[in-house]
């Protein structure tokens, strides 16, 4: 059976059939931890937030009005979400918790200044540092996430990994290593 289009899968689900929202989930689910976690700085809250999202995804999928929108409509709830996780201080974390995924550096204290680095960037940029280079998205991939051309997500990253380099670069990171 062929693969079903992400517009049939949500007229589909729209319909009632769990079937087809099942597979949007399992599309997106990856994508919307790491939109959570850029938001909460933990990956067990993050798949909380992602479920939730999609909890409420369901509940209001009838009233998405351009289904060709639906993933940034999704990352948008799940942002939303994740906002109010940490608005209600079920957990809060410091932006050196930010990301364990961060093991790139030789050391504990490199790992410790680029977990730094990302913690620096606005939200919207962490958000794209962390799909892309953590999470392995491709500039399409995160282009249907985020509802952004891949022209604005070079140009975004670029900005962000100049600003990460200007603060590792002054804390000291060795400078043959960015």
């Amino acid at each position: 059976m062929p693969e079903r289009s992400e517009i049939q899968l949500i007229e589909a689900a729209s319909g009632g059939d769990i079937e087809s929202f099942g597979e949007l989930c399992r599309r997106y689910y990856a994508a919307m931890v790491a939109v959570g976690y850029c938001v909460l700085g933990e990956h067990y809250l993050a798949e909380d937030a992602a479920q939730e999202s999609f909890a409420r995804a369901l509940v209001n999928l009838r009233n998405l009005k351009n289904k060709d929108r639906f993933a940034p409509w999704l990352a948008a709830i799940c942002r939303n979400v994740a906002r109010d996780m940490l608005a209600k201080e079920v957990r809060q974390k410091s932006n050196e918790d930010f990301s364990q995924a961060a093991g790139q550096g030789d050391s504990k204290e490199d790992e410790k200044l680029i977990r730094l680095a990302i913690g620096k960037l606005p939200e919207p940029a962490k958000e794209l540092v962390v799909l892309r280079y953590y999470d392995g998205l491709s500039y399409e991939q995160i282009g249907s996430v985020l509802g952004i051309s891949p022209a604005a997500i070079n140009g975004r990253l670029t900005r962000a990994k100049k600003k990460m380099a200007d603060y590792l670069r002054c804390n000291g990171f060795p400078e043959n290593r960015l």
